[in-house]
């Protein structure tokens, strides 16, 4: 299993992250209309976010060596398309965190992938205040 394709890690993570943030909006959220709901859901799934989130995690020492280790490496093998509205270095950095989260999810991990994606959430709830 350790020899998945980064990219191809990245795939199922950016599925499993926004899987968790339309999780969080809906528990948190549940009166809001799909439309915002969506909106919401942008915040934090968007390139920028995900590469803001890859970035705080590694600063606040709260990734481990080994995971930052597999987010550089899908950072590093990104391809050289990008979102819209992110440059390259986001869409790159957004590749990182979701092949972590990939990662994660192929080795049962889900305590860790709960961890992360509550700093994740609590980061972005900080920068709306």
């Amino acid at each position: 299993m350790d020899d998945v394709p980064s990219l191809s890690l990245a795939f199922l993570g950016d599925a499993v992250y926004a899987v968790y943030i339309r999780t969080f909006l809906i528990k948190e959220k549940p009166y809001l209309k799909p439309e915002q709901l969506h909106r919401e859901a942008n915040k934090l799934v968007s390139a920028r976010a995900q590469s803001e989130a890859l970035l705080y995690l590694k600063n606040e020492g709260i990734l481990s060596p080994d995971e930052w280790d597999i987010a550089k490496k899908a950072r590093n093998k990104s391809s050289a398309t990008r979102a819209k509205n992110a440059t390259i270095k986001e869409y790159r950095n957004a590749s990182g965190i979701e092949a972590l989260i990939g990662w994660l999810e192929l080795h049962d991990a889900q305590d860790r992938i709960d961890v992360l994606m509550e700093k994740i959430i609590e980061r972005g709830r900080d920068d709306d205040e």
